[in-house]
This record gives C-alpha cells, sequence and structure tokens, in this order.
C-alpha cells in the first residue's frame, strides 16, 4: 500500500479547512485535520500550497497518432498532470483524424499507458473534419474508448442539416456535440476583427456577426430535435444503435405529434 501525507496544504472551496493536513492511502483520501501522523506514509510539505479537486480539461491537443513531432499523448498528459489536471479531451485533428473506432481507441490505450492523467478521445462530427458526411457516431460511442463527445475542432459544421442529424443521432446514447462557432462564409480570408483598423488597412475583417449566427443556427437545430425526437427506448438486448449514420436516416423514432388548439369556447371581450 502506497501512502502520502500531505502536510500543511490549504483546502479550497466552501467549507474549507485552512490549513490542514491529509492521509492518503492508494490515491485515496483517508483522513483529514491537523497534526496527523503515519509512520509508513512519505511525507509531501504542502506549506503555501493549494489542495483542491482534479481539473479537467475539455479541449486538449495532443497531436497523437500522426503529429508526434509537436506532441504525444505521454508528454501532454504529463504535462497536464504537473499542472493538475486529472482528465483531458483529446480533440480529433489527428492524423488520421479520430472518425473511427479504431482511431478513438488508439488515444485511449495510449493515455491508460501513459498513466498520468485519463485521457477521452473526441470523435469527430463528419469524416475528416470535411463537414460534408457524418463519421461513425455509434461505433466510436460503442468502442472501448465510450466516447460522448463529438466536436470537428476548430471547424464549423456549417451544414444545418447535417448538424441537426447529428444532433438527433447522439441522442441515442446521451452524447454531446461541440460546436466551433464561427460561420465560415463570413470569415474566409479574414486577417483581423472588422472595424474602423481593418478598412483603413484595407484589410479582409473578421465580423463579429460570425460566431453569433453560427451559435444561432446550432441553438435552434438543438432546440428542434429536443421538441421533435423524444428519447428512445432500447430493448435490453442486442445493438443499442445502428453502427453506421447512413442506417440512422430517417430516424427510426416516432416523432412527437402536434395537436391543433381546441378553442376554449371562452369569447374574446369587445373593444
Amino acid at each position: 500500500m502506497t501512502a502520502w501525507l500531505i502536510k500543511g496544504a490549504v483546502i479550497a472551496g466552501p467549507g474549507g479547512h485552512g490549513v490542514t493536513d491529509l492521509l492518503l492511502a492508494d490515491g485515496t483520501i483517508t483522513a483529514i485535520g491537523a497534526g496527523l501522523s503515519d509512520a509508513g506514509a512519505q511525507v509531501l510539505d504542502a506549506a503555501g500550497l493549494i489542495a483542491l479537486p482534479g481539473l479537467v480539461d475539455p479541449h486538449t491537443h495532443l497531436r497523437e497518432p500522426g503529429r508526434e513531432d509537436a506532441e504525444t499523448v505521454e508528454t501532454g498528459t504529463r504535462a497536464a498532470a504537473l499542472g493538475g489536471f486529472t482528465a483531458v479531451y483529446a480533440m480529433a485533428n489527428t492524423e488520421p483524424v479520430a472518425d473511427t473506432a479504431g482511431v478513438v481507441e488508439q488515444v485511449w490505450r495510449l493515455g491508460r499507458a501513459a498513466g498520468h492523467c485519463d485521457v477521452q478521445p473526441v470523435g469527430a462530427v463528419t469524416v475528416g473534419l470535411a463537414g460534408t458526411r457524418l463519421a461513425e457516431l455509434g461505433t466510436m460511442a460503442d468502442s472501448a474508448a465510450r466516447v460522448r463527445v463529438f466536436s470537428d475542432d476548430g471547424r464549423c459544421v456549417a451544414d444545418p442539416l447535417l448538424m441537426r442529424r447529428a444532433l438527433e443521432y447522439v441522442k441515442a446514447f446521451d452524447g454531446v456535440i461541440a460546436q466551433h462557432a464561427q460561420d465560415p462564409r463570413l470569415t474566409e480570408g479574414a486577417q483581423l476583427n472588422e472595424g474602423e483598423i481593418s478598412g483603413r488597412l484595407g484589410l479582409a475583417g473578421w465580423p463579429a456577426c460570425s460566431p453569433t449566427r453560427s451559435r444561432s443556427a446550432t441553438t435552434r437545430c438543438s432546440r428542434s430535435t429536443r421538441r421533435c425526437v423524444p428519447r428512445p427506448t432500447w430493448p435490453s438486448s442486442g445493438a443499442r444503435w445502428p453502427t453506421a449514420p447512413s442506417t440512422a436516416w430517417p430516424p427510426t423514432t416516432p416523432r412527437t405529434r402536434w395537436r391543433p388548439r381546441r378553442p376554449s369556447g371562452r369569447r374574446r371581450p369587445s373593444a
């Protein structure tokens, strides 16, 4: 059994204990209080340091596979652990793109082998991040990596029909779509924020309405899927969802029927 005694740390958050000691055994806090002692524990002097829950980074670029010259899962998670992060989400812009079960499982296994912190792969929404065809969302969700977050990283899924289909599809396994709020048509060739300076310099500007327009379209799609597509009830055995997006459209779940408004029988008062 590995035991650690952290001396003189300040516990942050509501109900904090001020300066205190923490005793850990096999990664679990077993005691909190001043003046703790354990003859077999390794002592860590934490005077002036703050003890807080492990941090989670939902947007990291570990670059592996394909760009090991810039970063690897080993080096990235080691840096994360040194900064207090116990879990990171690895974005899908790897080479090859993390748009299949094989790639996300590779990233997940590399994280487990490194052992510094939890690595949760983020799957691509579209094949190759190209924004034209849905990736294998179901197979990534059903893989060993158990992917639940999908994103095209720095590329916006600009096609509203494709975004709506993705939102409907991930409802089957409580998935999340993380959208890059940028309208590609409005920002094509942009070099700086649109305004007086861009006009004076004669440079293509990035309009402030670009992220607003993207967020608005995505929000409308999200609301429509919540309203029209009920959460499906899956059988206790067999496949829980289709293995390829091509088999998931049109949706097989019944849509909510809109009932006509019935007159209340009350007459509107005359003006």
